[in-house]
Parts: structure tokens; sequence; C-alpha cells
């Protein structure tokens, strides 16, 4: 079975067992952020996610991170790639008020200084880092997990140019079930070539 594949089945299963405890599914709230109908939950309250394990707990769109079922390894699979392969296929959510249809979001290994995982590493290591040290996680199963959610669940979307759209989510630390720290992950994506070209975190206020 596919790497990703074996990756989505268990993040789905974390997800099951996730929406089983009472107020998993609410994300907590973005000031200024008006959601899409089609991708925004009905409730805008602060998060009051209960972590799967004991201690922090990193959520995204009602999801929370695991490092198990969350464990990747790129950097591994993009040994001796060249920078034009695809690395991963994501799904990618419509956004009907940018006219965005759903659609596929191709991550490739890529290069430093151009677009893909490789620029992801090099110039945000540290940020991903950050979202990592609290869980005691790896900072490439963070950013993959932000990613994939972002993607697929995005909790708003903006024109970056008229050819490229930044998928954003929010991601939370939860910590004895309180959000101490929070931030905003954003994905570039190529809307023409459909090329993930950058991710990277932004920690709210």
């Amino acid at each position: 079975m596919h790497r990703f594949l074996r990756w989505r089945l268990a993040a789905a299963a974390l997800a099951v067992g996730c929406a089983a405890v009472v107020g998993c599914a609410g994300p907590g709230n973005l000031a200024g952020v008006e959601a899409s109908p089609d991708t925004a939950p009905q409730d805008s309250s602060p998060a009051t996610v209960t972590p799967v394990a004991e201690g922090p707990v990193l959520v995204a769109q009602g999801m929370a991170f695991d490092q198990v079922s969350h464990d990747v390894e790129p950097d591994e699979d993009c040994e001796g790639i060249a920078g034009r392969e695809t690395l991963e296929t994501f799904d990618r959510a419509a956004w009907p008020e940018l006219d965005v249809p759903a659609g596929e979001a191709i991550m490739t290994c890529g290069n430093a200084q151009g677009a893909g995982w490789r620029h992801i590493a090099d110039g945000h290591t540290g940020d991903f880092t950050e979202l990592a040290q609290p869980v005691g996680s790896d900072w490439e199963d963070v950013a993959w997990f932000a990613i994939d959610r972002a993607l697929e669940q995005p909790t708003r979307v903006e024109e970056y140019r008229d050819d490229i759209v930044n998928y954003d989510v929010l991601v939370e630390l939860l910590e004895d079930g309180e959000v101490t720290r929070s931030w905003i992950v954003t994905v570039g994506v190529g809307l023409r070539t459909t090329q993930v070209i950058t991710a990277f975190p932004d920690e709210q206020q």
C-alpha cells in the first residue's frame, strides 16, 4: 500500500476516534476570518478538543496530531530524486468565494531556491520546529500534518497572485484541554501548475 495512503487511513481512523470525544470537532476562533460555508464548521467557539493522549496536543480543524499515525519521511523519500518528481499528491478543497474548484495539490521534491519540499525544509525547518517541540515530535511530521489539513479542510483561502492561492489552517496547541498557543499554517499552491510552492507557520497573538 502506498506510504501516503497508509498515512491518510491512519489519520482518518484517528479523526473518527477524536470525533467520539465531546467537543473534539470545534476549532478555535480566528479573528477577522470569514469562513467558507462549504468548509467551515458551524460552531466558531474556542477549541475544546480533548487530547487523544496525555500531555500537549496539536489540533487542526478537528483532527489531533499523532506521532505514530502521522509519521512521514519526506527527506528519505526524496533522496536521489529530481526536483520535478512528485513526492505526494494531496486532495485540495474548493473555495467558491474565489472561484477555486476542488482538485489536487502536488508536492514535488523541489529545490531549496524554488518550490516544493526541499524549499520548505531549507527555509522553514526552524519555524515548524516551534510547533513540533511542545509535543515532542519531528518537524517534518508536524509540517506534513498541517499541510494536509490546510489543503483538505482550510480555515480560509486567500489570493496571493492571480495564479497562486494560499490555503491557511489554524493549528492550536492544547494543554489540559486549553489552547495555550496557536499558529496559522499557510500553504501556497500554484493554480495552473497545481504544485505546492511553500508552507510556513505564523504564530498568532
